[in-house]
């Protein structure tokens, strides 16, 4: 390669001195020759300089060229050196919520124990109270029971004083359907009074009552004139049929102006031939009336214009009037405008009275096709037959 630049070199300088041999003297041209050979010399080192450099220019590359990969590879390990930092963060900052939110269910879980406890707690000390109340109210009720049984108690002979009815603890309560049940409880119950005082009032107090068996309630009639101290009727909501009855032929009869009273004839059902329905309903109608008649003659009516009223009244023949009105008919002896309970608990205790059906004599209590409640009414004691009346019900005779 270094001849061949001398080559060149010399092709170079001699070309120029041929043309110019005629004009240049030997010591120009040998002057110039030393000057290109120096130059060629220069630029030959020049060219070894380079070539000597260029390995160690390749290696500063390569060099450098490492140095960025290695530094790239740092960068690339440095990343995932960090995004692993960032997990690791990550997943203890969830690890730590995760804590955080069992701690706080723990806490919460503690404290609606502590709530329970408390409240359990609570309750117990609660019902203690009220068992202590109610033993505290038990040995009061004792202690005035004794009082009561020890003091010498008065009845007014009549009970309306200044327009205002006071009833008495000599009450009895007359509620639902008259049947055998409730005839015993009120039979008793006058007689239990009637050994105590036999001449204190003694007060029926009906509530609600629709009527029902002629015999019971004749028995109660019965328990009613023998006794020898006065039975008094009290009604304050409603009373038809033999519980009107029984309200009409008391020696009194107090009830409110808004009190209905309810009077019609009796109901039955016969069964059997021609022969023995006539007999049925003969023996229904002797019997009716030997009641009825007294109830007509108590409100100064004979009992065939009684009778021919209630159909005037109504086409059903279910007479019924408030309080007031039956006053001025003498269905009831007196319209008070307050009634009094001024009974007191006695030591003595009065027969308890029998219960009361409420909701009929069957196990369950379709509707009719009128929306009345359907209710069978068991078959009537030998000579018996019902008297009661209720809009509300439907009553089937067995």
């Amino acid at each position: 390669m270094l001849r061949l630049a001398l080559a060149l070199l010399f092709l170079a300088v001699a070309l120029p001195a041929q043309q110019s041999s005629i004009r240049k003297s030997p010591e120009t041209i040998q002057a110039e020759v030393d000057a290109e050979v120096i130059r060629a010399r220069l630029d030959l080192a020049a060219a070894k300089r380079r070539l000597a450099e260029l390995p160690g220019s390749l290696e500063l590359r390569k060099l450098e060229a490492e140095a960025q990969v290695r530094s790239a590879r740092a960068d690339a390990a440095a990343a995932a050196q960090e995004a692993e930092r960032a997990r690791l963060g990550l997943e203890a900052s969830v690890a730590y919520a995760r804590g955080t939110a069992g701690a706080a269910d723990k806490e919460r879980a503690r404290a609606e124990l502590e709530a329970d406890a408390k409240l359990a707690l609570a309750q117990v000390t609660l019902e203690y109270a009220k068992v202590a109340s109610v033993a505290a109210i038990a040995r009061l009720q004792q202690k005035t029971s004794e009082q009561v049984s020890q003091a010498k108690m008065t009845y007014p002979k009549d009970p309306l004083i200044d327009g205002v009815l006071h009833i008495s603890d000599r009450r009895i309560p007359f509620n639902g359907v008259v049947n055998d049940a409730l005839a015993r409880s009120v039979c008793d119950r006058i007689a239990f009074f009637n050994a105590q005082d036999p001449e204190a009032p003694i007060f029926i107090v009906i509530d609600r009552s629709p009527g029902g068996s002629v015999m019971s309630g004749y028995m109660i009639l019965q328990a009613m004139e023998a006794s020898k101290a006065p039975v008094f009727v009290v009604v304050k909501g409603y009373c038809a049929s033999m519980a009107a009855i029984v309200t009409t032929l008391a020696q009194r009869s107090f009830v409110y102006p808004q009190t209905i009273v309810l009077h019609h004839q009796a109901s039955t059902g016969v069964s059997g031939n021609m022969t023995q329905m006539q007999e049925q309903l003969k023996w229904s109608k002797v019997w009716c009336e030997r009641i009825f008649i007294k109830v007509a003659k108590r409100i100064g009516v004979p009992l065939e214009d009684f009778i021919a009223d209630m159909y005037k009244a109504t086409v059903t023949g279910d007479w019924k009037v408030h309080g007031d009105e039956a006053g001025r008919r003498k269905w009831v002896t007196d319209v008070v405008e307050r009634m009094n309970e001024d009974g007191v608990t006695s030591g003595a205790a009065a027969p308890a009275p029998a219960p009361l059906p409420t909701t009929g004599f069957g196990d369950t209590n379709p509707l009719s096709a009128q929306g009345k409640v359907q209710q069978e009414l068991p078959p009537a004691a030998p000579c018996d037959l019902w008297w009661m009346y209720d809009p509300t019900v439907e009553y089937i005779l067995r």
